[in-house]
């Protein structure tokens, strides 16, 4: 990840290693108690769990086992997405690929199945799984491997870019203008240019001209790529559309506070605070809600996080100041009738709705952080609306297509691959890899490598190895 970044920005963008206790499990009711557990870099949180859990010893050390069986079968993902379809069709129907790896299973079992079955232990299960809003499907509808590789993605640390998540576009941008590129904002992509077949171009809303290319990457998603194409040409994709839908809406909170970070004692450390250990139940509930109740009870899942304690430029340019975010899932039916409103002008029954969920996010918040009681200065709240509004997303998701098993099917994985049936027309990003940033960019990893014809992961490997071998000269 490190040379693949420093590639895309030319080693512009710089990273601060967050603490050693990367996250905070909050569970406010666990038989009439508040419990607290970590997760620790490293091979800390293996023996942490072995301490807290003393009677579950095999089932931790399986859980471990599973996530290295997960780190080395994950790249056949990527494997059967560039291999020709029909190669990768016929391993998969006549069973072969079945017989030489173990991906099939860990794609196909739910984490919860997998977690039951090592342990009855309802508290171990909920901490081996806690993690599983950052791809924001409930264990019984994810697939093992999800939570397996993301706990491996993390186990060795974890990192916050210097100067905040901005700089991550503002270091990738020169490096596109210095080829010949632009980066466009306010330019809302509307549809395709399709002449004799082939995607030569897209149009732009308000522009009279489309931008032509011979090659088009849509990198907006795979549900929304389709909504733009015209009916006869979503044909070749009609085997993936009943498999895959939009993963649930997001709420984001952004607070302002007044106080310095050593003031208010913020740590680089995240925290995941529960209701319950019973995620599916839990989640289930508060979906089902009615838009008039949603927000009047806990809600069942918080991350809380305070980028100004994670960023070592925050206090040069902050000074006496911090700041919270706060997310959380939604279901897009509370917000969905205003998605056509414009923003800051949605009425009074939507700001109602939104205030509502979002002051009670801020009082759980303030029961894991009551020194941030009254040093509130601002307060800004996004709904599934507003991701809609800035990010295109379908239903207000954070994460692109949901996670579930039928995603994770072996031939939906084959098939959600960068190349279309559609001439000139490619896919990136997180759909056709998985969610958040590390997974969006190894959607644009492989997408280039299918252009190119060319196996980039390859060229990551042989430059990092360049790299090692001069340090070690050097040293």
């Amino acid at each position: 990840m490190k040379i693949y970044i420093d590639q895309i920005t030319e080693g512009q963008l710089k990273w601060a290693p967050v603490n050693d206790v990367i996250d905070l499990v909050e569970f406010n009711q666990i038989n009439g108690k508040r419990k607290t557990h970590k997760f620790l870099k490293g091979s800390a949180w293996k023996e942490e769990l072995m301490r807290t859990f003393p009677n579950e010893h095999d089932a931790i050390n399986k859980f471990f086992d599973a996530m290295k069986i997960a780190r080395q079968i994950y790249s056949q993902t990527f494997i059967i997405k560039m291999l020709p379809i029909w190669i990768v069709m016929i391993l998969i129907k006549t069973g072969i690929f079945h017989l030489l790896s173990h991906l099939p299973n860990f794609c196909s079992k739910s984490l919860d199945v997998f977690l039951s079955e090592l342990t009855t232990n309802a508290e171990l299960k909920a901490v081996l799984s806690y993690s599983f809003g950052d791809y924001g499907t409930q264990p019984r509808e994810s697939p093992m491997i999800m939570q397996l590789i993301l706990m491996q993605h993390f186990i060795n640390g974890a990192f916050y870019p210097v100067g905040g998540a901005s700089e991550i576009a503002f270091n990738i941008i020169p490096v596109i203008e210095k080829t010949g590129g632009k980066v466009l904002t306010k330019a809302n992509a509307v549809g395709f240019v399709i002449e004799d077949g082939k995607v030569t171009g897209v149009k732009i809303d308000g522009k009279s001209e489309p931008i032509h290319a011979p090659i088009i990457v849509s990198a907006i998603g795979f549900i929304n790529t389709l909504s733009k194409l015209p009916e006869t040409y979503k044909l070749g994709f009609t085997d993936v559309l009943p498999k895959v839908k939009s993963s649930h809406g997001a709420i984001s909170i952004f607070v302002g506070l007044d106080g310095s970070n050593e003031e208010l004692n913020l740590q680089a450390t995240n925290t995941w605070a529960f209701t319950n250990t019973d995620f599916d139940k839990s989640l289930d509930e508060y979906f089902a809600l009615p838009k008039e109740r949603a927000g009047l009870k806990d809600i069942p899942l918080l991350f809380i996080s305070f980028p100004s304690s994670k960023d070592p430029s925050w206090n040069e340019r902050y000074p006496g100041k911090s700041n919270c975010t706060i997310v959380t899932l939604a279901n897009w039916e509370w917000f969905g009738q205003w998605e056509n409103e414009k923003k800051r002008k949605r009425g009074k029954e939507y700001e109602e709705i939104k205030m509502r969920i979002a002051e009670r996010c801020w009082e759980q918040t303030l029961l894991y952080y009551p020194q941030l009681r009254n040093r509130r200065i601002y307060f800004e709240v996004g709904t599934p609306v507003t991701n809609k509004y800035y990010l295109g997303s379908n239903k207000g998701e954070i994460y692109g297509l949901d996670h579930s098993l039928d995603r994770f099917s072996l031939e939906i994985i084959a098939k959600l691959r960068p190349c279309t049936k559609i001439p000139g027309l490619f896919l990136t990003g997180q759909d056709i890899a998985t969610a958040g940033f590390a997974g969006a960019i190894h959607g644009g990893l492989l997408t280039a490598s299918a252009i190119l014809n060319r196996n980039l992961e390859k060229d990551l490997i042989e430059i990092q190895k360049e790299i090692e071998s001069s340090c070690k000269k050097n040293y």
